[in-house]
């Protein structure tokens, strides 16, 4: 493969991280080669990729080559590659539409051709218009970005596309569609590249084919002179979050909600649409649009984030669902929130009391008693909570309570027990509860442990934040800093958390501190429990027994904090094969999706719990408590956190 990207291209993504300094040096007139070689085998393989480096001696180089056998490099150089017209339609102005096509010339003339390509930009001010495409076959992209609003935008779009035309067929002999289909920006042109008696031929065929014209009406076969300037589609600007988007589409795979409701890119256009509906004054589509939007937009979105790895540009479609929500709020409900958040020790204990009483109607009505129950409640009261099957009554505390760090010790971290452990960690099948395997490890490793003294009614704040709270998420985060300061003696313990969503959560609360709290946060070091077993516990660790086979649930949180290899690498300390599926993804889960939409968490494990199913495995692990339960309820296996899998394996 070799992929071509002119100097413009660069330019859009040369500030991406991970990309060589040298990028931003190079002169305009520099292009880059991106090859990619593949053989048998490794004799070949090199072999090839000297014959090339010695050919390239004849060739005006601004480097020299470099060759990768690195999958990680190699697959971050092809993200590069292909997030080039996405990242050039970030940079573009507001309410901009971004256009790509894609012709080909004869490799042989290839180089000209761009440079007369180039010149058309110029010559119509496209001043951000970038070149791309596979060079080894002549097949180039240019995407140029522009505003419709006025006649003469349209005029001298018009007047380009028609010099294109000009330029590949009757100069270069090349093709107006290289690899993708002809659209309505090509159709027009379709005669001028084949010629009368083909385009004669053509119609025919379409007309016996599809005598209704019903299969792609003016694609290809149109006989408007002028159609590639007609209905063309805007973006224009909504929220500052997505402006950037260009509706790509590369982000929809990572989305739990894609086979149910919308993905990000789905998200996106729904607003454009609603901002354009309200603009022309269309007011009866939009209110039943923005009603429509309330589930399929807004409560069926996880507001994972995963949508921003897979995106170009890093758009995180999540904060503008977050946004949303916390606009949607009254008064009302936003100081009902901050009085929940100041009360949450009340709070904790209720939804203790509440487990506690379901458990107890279970063993007295039968164990699906509370989920028929929270069924009917829900018909009379939309946002009641179901009662999932993998809930179990809530751990006791009392050992918290027991523990005294020893002062002697220079192996000491502070483990903060989240309110999802407090309430939710225990056990299935009678086993220890989260808190109590967490201690059994660190004490097999010889670690001292430090617990807050107010540990009750803690929270960090993400049940709020995901929710669009503001002032309650702010309360939750400045009571959050000001405990952990103190029991981390100012900063000299690393503070461990059992779940790795509020890992993440608290390893984003700058934003939401007070400024003299953001200073004391700068020096406090956070680790989720993966890293705590991985980078303290394994180098101490005494193995008494590895599993044979265990499959693992790499969290979302897990994903955006780059510690799956962490989490890979504990599990095979543990264990002689560990698997994770190819489609491990999104459970939809987000904390308390399953308990209010549960059609999202069955959706989003579908093929995940598909694969899972194909086969047995000795232990079933993650790290954050509510997505195990959304697996364990997929796969009806129990899912449990990889402290368990250490405690069992050591002694």
């Amino acid at each position: 493969m070799v992929e071509l990207m002119d100097r413009a291209a660069l330019r859009s993504i040369e500030n991406m991280r991970g990309i060589d300094p040298i990028v931003k040096t190079l002169p305009e007139t520099a292009a880059a080669m991106l090859i990619e070689f593949q053989e048998e085998d490794l004799t070949s393989l090199e072999s090839r990729v000297n014959d090339f480096l010695n050919k390239t001696k004849e060739f005006s180089l601004l480097n020299t080559p470099e060759f990768t056998r690195d999958s990680e490099k190699r697959d971050f150089l092809w993200k590069v590659r292909k997030g080039l017209f996405p990242a050039v339609g970030a940079v573009r102005s507001k309410g901009t539409t971004v256009i790509l096509e894609d012709v080909a010339f004869p490799v042989n003339l290839l180089g000209n051709a761009i440079l007369d390509l180039q010149a058309l930009f110029v010559k119509y001010h496209y001043t951000n218009a970038i070149i791309f495409g596979h060079a080894k076959d002549g097949n180039i992209h240019f995407v140029i970005t522009q505003s419709f609003d006025k006649p003469a935008d349209v005029f001298r779009y018009d007047q380009f596309i028609r010099e294109v035309v000009e330029l590949v067929v009757d100069k270069y002999k090349g093709t107006l569609k290289a690899e993708h289909g002809t659209g309505r920006n090509m159709a027009p042109f379709v005669e001028t590249e084949w010629g009368l008696d083909a385009y004669r031929i053509m119609k025919r065929i379409k007309a016996a084919a599809d005598p209704m014209n019903l299969l792609n009406p003016g694609f290809i076969i149109n006989n408007d002179p002028d159609i590639h300037v007609k209905s063309l589609k805007s973006l224009p600007a909504v929220e500052e979050e997505v402006d950037k988007c260009i509706e790509c589409g590369y982000c929809e795979h990572k989305c739990p909600s894609r086979d149910i409701t919308l993905t990000p890119r789905r998200r996106i256009v729904v607003r454009r649409e609603l901002s354009r509906l309200k603009k022309t004054g269309d007011h009866m589509k939009y209110r039943e649009l923005l009603k429509q939007y309330q589930y399929d937009g807004l409560e069926t979105c996880a507001v994972d984030g995963l949508c921003a790895s897979g995106c170009p540009v890093d758009i995180n479609t999540g904060d503008l669902v977050k946004r949303l929500r916390m606009e949607n709020h009254s008064a009302i409900g936003n100081k009902f929130a901050l009085v929940l958040a100041k009360e949450f020790r009340l709070v904790e204990s209720l939804v203790c009391f509440a487990l506690k009483s379901g458990r107890l109607v279970n063993r007295l009505a039968g164990e699906k008693a509370m989920a028929r129950l929270t069924k009917a409640v829900r018909k009379i009261i939309p946002t009641f909570p179901l009662w999932l099957n993998q809930l179990e009554g809530p751990p006791e505390l009392a050992i918290l309570e027991e523990i005294h760090s020893d002062p002697a010790n220079q192996t000491t971290v502070v483990y903060f027990p989240t309110c999802i452990s407090r309430v939710l960690g225990s056990s299935a099948e009678g086993r220890k509860n989260i808190m109590e395997t967490f201690l059994s490890v660190s004490e097999k490793s010889g670690i001292s442990v430090v617990i807050p003294k107010n540990i009750s009614g803690s929270c960090c704040g993400q049940i709020f934040s995901s929710k669009g709270f503001r002032d309650a998420y702010h309360f939750t985060a400045n009571a959050w800093m000001e405990e952990l300061w103190t029991t981390s003696c100012e900063g000299n313990y690393s503070i461990v958390v059992d779940v790795s969503s509020c890992t993440y959560t608290l390893r984003h609360l700058r934003p939401a501190l007070s400024e003299s709290n953001q200073l004391l946060f700068d020096r406090l070091k956070i680790m989720d429990s993966i890293e705590f077993l991985c980078d303290w516990v394994l180098p101490n660790s005494r193995v008494k027994q590895k599993k044979d086979k265990i499959i693992l649930h790499p969290v979302c949180s897990v994903d955006k904090m780059g510690i799956e290899y962490k989490f890979r690498k504990v599990a095979a300390f543990y264990a002689h094969e560990v698997v994770v599926p190819v489609k491990a993804g999104c459970c939809g889960m987000a904390g308390d999706r399953g308990f209010l939409f549960p059609e999202l968490t069955e959706s989003a494990t579908l093929d995940e719990a598909a694969e899972v199913k194909e086969s047995d495995y000795d232990g079933y692990y993650s790290s954050a408590k509510t997505c195990e339960m959304a697996m364990s309820d997929a796969v009806n296996k129990n899912y449990e956190s990889i402290l368990y899998l250490v405690d069992d394996c050591t002694e």
